[in-house]
């Protein structure tokens, strides 16, 4: 299963209601719960996108990593 991150774009706060039906998905993990506007979760696809169709003021977007380039000091090539 794909990560995604949710986040309420609506005024206010995000809907309790809506928080738990998100929770309440068959095959979902919440993963992160910190942020007052967003959500990481592991969840099918199909599953998220049809519940988030009927709830106003949220969007959806997978997770993407990046690999960070090695800090350290490489020696130059002999000639």
């Amino acid at each position: 299963m794909d990560r995604f991150i949710l986040r309420y774009r609506g005024t206010g706060a995000r809907p309790a209601a809506d928080v738990d039906r998100i929770r309440a998905l068959p095959n979902i993990t919440v993963i992160d719960d910190s942020s007052s506007g967003m959500l990481l979760v592991e969840a099918p696809e199909a599953d998220l996108h049809s519940t988030l169709e009927n709830m106003p003021g949220w969007v959806m977007g997978k997770e993407q990593t990046l690999r960070l380039p090695d800090p350290r000091p490489m020696p130059r090539k002999v000639p």
